[in-house]
């Protein structure tokens, strides 16, 4: 996906599991956008870096950073 520059197609994804709409309440609006772009921000950066570390690196860094 990063290669070909497809990886805006996983954020597409993204905010359509997080039910993400702008007839949402503010808070759960803000607050989805938060958890879809964060976690989306994560896996672009763990592609363009070779996908080095393990899906439970990602999981402890991830909760190491109390997200």
């Amino acid at each position: 996906m990063n290669e070909r520059h497809l990886i805006y197609l996983l954020k597409d994804v993204m905010i359509d599991l997080m039910e993400l709409r702008p007839d949402l309440p503010k808070a759960e609006a803000y607050a989805k956008a938060f958890v879809a772009y964060t976690l989306y921000g994560w896996v672009e950066v763990w592609f363009q870096r070779g996908m080095q570390e393990s899906a439970e690196e990602m999981r402890q860094l991830f909760q190491s950073q109390g997200l």
